[in-house]
Formats: structure tokens, C-alpha cells, sequence
């Protein structure tokens, strides 16, 4: 979010006049207005009602008020590009339009304005998501899924390491976060195989039945360890089919064969066929990565290794439909250094371009999707051809604590989601439910 107004259509109203300190009026949602600032930096915008900087934009700009906080004195505004932020009620214009001669509760929270609670508590999340906060409208029209690695899912931690910011996952606070995204297909990274998991994720499911009133399935890649890291597919089974499971060894870069897809405790890609429940709904391949972790300079070869076997595991595939949508965990994180990171990036993009049948590395917004040592990184990608018209964005919305930390260093505390939920952030991607191919 620290590039969120890097561009602006902005109309721009110029005054001679001093500062207009009047304000008779009161303000409400649905009135557009027009900021004036106090000083010539601008008028300063925030994340949330209460002071948490994110840029400066030109005195004059017009607005509509989409929430009201804090009595009226912090308001959630739509800006002329249809970004959004919180600006306080002292720097909208006393010759606004006045607003109607009504008085009214303020609404509950909107998906945007609730991103910031769903992310700061359980018990933040669940009010939310009970006052009918979401990050997107339900709509038949489109299918949203996401990647998490939700880590070390559940216990949160190695069992023989100790991290003080780290604590089992709290399964409530999960389930509310995915009723909030939306979403009828999460990919997860980093689940275990242990009675304990699996007796998680059956809780994870009851609840969700229960609380959506839909069917929910889980499904976990078969081979490895229990204890070793697992990829995984939940998904809302009234609104999208799965099917046709296989672990596409390729995507393990120790691995040889199918025989041996789980070979030295790496993941191997996590394939399902998709339908939409929905009449002439879409279709496609869909597979989840977790590629070889570490800043080193086996790692990245482990990485670049399985991704150049993009064309041998769905050459076998494209003969049935040519959507392939590949997204997780791809630790790109280089050898331990920010060029090494970069170039890392920068060879992704050009090694999936080439690929058939040409997949385009989607945009993150904002631009992380994981934070070590107080710093947001890029590891989560998703991948979707070039030529699939169901994909109609070219950018992916990252959501969770880094979205309200707007990929800005973490210093001090860390965020309650980082402890009991994961260190890294949902990346979520909405496409057309309608087959066009």
C-alpha cells in the first residue's frame, strides 16, 4: 500500500484562501467531497481511523465517504481511482455538498474498512464478519481463490525450534479469515500429515458447513512424512467441483519419478481438475507449489530446477483445456542478498513466459507477501497463461497484516496474525465464472 497512490486522475481544486477552520456541518456516507489540507505537503491519508501514515495527496481532491468512524471523526473515502483510505474529518472542505438532513448509525463495516479488524484480532475478525463485513461482494459471477502458506499449520512452529513470535494456529481466527475473503478455493502450504492436523482441518470444515451454510472439502497431498510440510486444497464444494487429484513430482526438484514425488522431504505439485458448480461455468487445471526453501544458492537451484520442468509436467494436460493456473509458495527469496532476490524475480518471470503455454507472473497489490525480521519479501506467485480470457486482472490482491502494514518495515510487536496465523499473507486472485474457451 506504500505505492497505492503512485498514479492519480486527480481533479484539482486551487485556492488563495487561508484555512477554513468552520465546520457546521456534519458529514455522511454517500456525500462526495473535496479535501483541503492545512498545510502545502497535502492532506495526509491513513491506513485505519486512528494515526497510521500512508502518503499525502493534493489539497482539492474530490471524494465519496463509503464509512464513518470514531463518531464521525474519521471517514473511509473512495478516491477519484477508486483507491480508498481513512482521512479525519477535519480536512474535508466546509463548502463540501451539504449532506442530507438525516441522522443514522454508522454502517457496518464495508469490505475495506474491515480489512484492518479482520486482521488485528480473533475477536476483531469475528465482529466483522458477523456485521457482514467481506473483501468482495458474492457474486456467482466470478470464482476467487487464494494461496496461504499458513505455518506449520497447526502447531505453528517446528516442534525443535523456539520462535518467540510464532504460536499455534488459532483455528477460529482462520476460519474467520477465509468466510471473509470470499473465496471458494484456498491453496495451502506447510500443513502437516498428523492426527493433530487432520483433526484440525475436520474442525475447520464443521465449522465452515455450519457457519455458510455450503460443503466444504479438504484435501492433502498423500506422500511424505507426517511431520514434513504438506500442499492442500480446501475448497467450497457447493459453488466449485475438484477433482481428478495427482502429486506432479516434476515440481520436486530431488525427485525422479512418481514413485518417489515426496523424495527428500520436498513437496511435490498438488494437481486438481476445477469445475464451477454454475451452468457454463469455468474450467481449468490447477496446481499448488511449495518449492525448496532457503537463501542459498542450492536452494535457488532446487527452485529454478523444478520450474524448468513447467513443460514436462503440463505438456499432458493442455490436450484437455489450456488454462493452467499454477500458484503457492515459491520462495523467491535469492541467496541471501537483495540482488540475488531480484534476479531470482526477474528469471521467474522470463523462465513462466516461455513455458507453454505462456503464463504471465501476476502483479502483487500490495507488492509482499511474507515478512522475515520485520521486512515484507515476495515468495507467493500466481501464474496464469497469457491466453486464458477468464483472467481479466493483472494484478492478484494481497490481503492480511502485510496489506494493513502496506509492505512498510514491522518494528516493534509483531501483529497478532503473524503470531497466530502465519507469517506469511493470503494472495488472492478473482477470475470470470463463465467457460470461454
Amino acid at each position: 500500500m506504500h505505492k497505492l497512490f503512485s498514479t492519480f486522475g486527480f481533479i484539482f481544486w486551487i485556492t488563495m484562501c487561508g484555512w477554513t477552520s468552520t465546520f457546521a456541518q456534519d458529514f455522511e456516507v454517500g456525500q462526495s467531497v473535496i479535501l483541503e489540507a492545512t498545510k502545502p505537503i497535502g492532506v495526509p491519508l491513513h491506513r485505519k481511523p486512528a494515526p497510521s501514515y500512508l502518503k499525502h495527496i493534493p489539497t482539492g481532491t474530490s471524494a465519496t465517504i463509503e464509512q464513518t468512524a470514531q463518531n464521525g471523526q474519521w471517514l473511509f473515502l473512495r478516491l477519484p481511482n477508486d483507491d480508498k483510505a481513512w482521512v479525519h474529518k477535519k480536512y474535508l472542505k466546509a463548502g463540501s455538498p451539504p449532506p442530507k438532513l438525516t441522522s443514522k448509525p454508522d454502517p457496518p463495516l464495508t469490505a475495506e474498512g474491515g480489512e484492518h479488524e479482520v486482521w488485528a484480532s480473533r475477536d476483531q475478525c469475528e465482529t466483522a464478519v458477523k456485521q457482514g463485513s467481506r473483501m468482495a461482494e458474492e457474486s456467482s459471477a466470478k470464482i476467487r481463490l487464494a494461496t496461504w502458506n499458513i505455518r506449520w499449520f497447526p502447531i505453528g512452529q517446528p516442534t525443535d525450534q523456539r520462535e518467540n513470535h510464532a504460536d499455534p494456529t488459532d483455528l477460529d481466527w482462520l476460519i474467520c479469515a477465509i468466510r471473509w475473503m470470499q473465496i471458494e478455493i484456498l491453496a495451502v502450504q506447510e500443513s502437516l500429515a498428523t492426527p493433530e492436523a487432520t483433526k484440525a482441518w475436520d474442525r475447520i470444515i464443521a465449522s465452515l458447513n455450519q457457519q455458510t451454510g455450503d460443503t466444504w472439502r479438504w484435501y492433502r497431498q498423500p506422500c511424505g512424512r507426517p511431520e514434513d510440510h504438506h500442499v492442500g486444497l480446501l475448497w467450497n464444494d457447493t459453488r466449485v467441483s475438484l477433482s481428478q487429484f495427482e502429486s506432479l513430482w516434476q515440481f520436486n526438484a530431488r525427485a525422479k519419478s512418481a514413485n518417489h514425488a515426496c523424495t527428500f522431504g520436498l513437496r511435490p505439485g498438488q494437481y486438481a481438475w476445477v469445475q464451477a458448480r454454475e451452468p457454463h461455468g469455468v474450467d481449468f487445471h490447477l496446481i499448488g507449489l511449495h518449492l525448496k526453501s532457503g537463501p542459498t544458492v542450492f536452494a535457488v537451484e532446487d527452485r529454478h530446477h523444478a520450474l524448468n520442468r513447467i513443460d514436462e509436467a503440463i505438456d499432458p494436460l493442455l490436450a484437455r483445456d489450456r488454462d493452467v493456473i499454477i500458484l503457492g509458495d515459491f520462495n523467491t527469496m535469492g541467496a541471501g542478498d537483495r540482488q540475488s532476490r531480484d534476479s531470482e524475480l526477474k528469471n521467474l518471470r522470463r523462465k513462466v513466459a516461455k513455458e507453454k503455454p505462456g503464463f504471465t507472473d501476476l502483479t502483487l497489490h500490495p507488492q509482499c507477501s511474507h515478512y522475515f525480521r520485520g521486512r515484507g519479501g515476495w515468495l507467493d506467485h500466481v501464474l496464469v497463461p497469457q491466453e486464458m480470457q477468464e483472467v481479466t486482472v493483472t494484478t492478484v490482491q494481497v490481503t492480511g497484516y502485510c496489506a494493513v502494514a502496506g509492505c512498510e518495515r514491522i518494528q516493534g510487536n509483531y501483529p497478532l496474525a503473524y503470531r497466530f496465523l502465519s507469517d506469511h499473507c493470503p494472495v488472492v486472485l478473482e477470475i470470470e465464472n463463465t467457460d470461454k474457451d
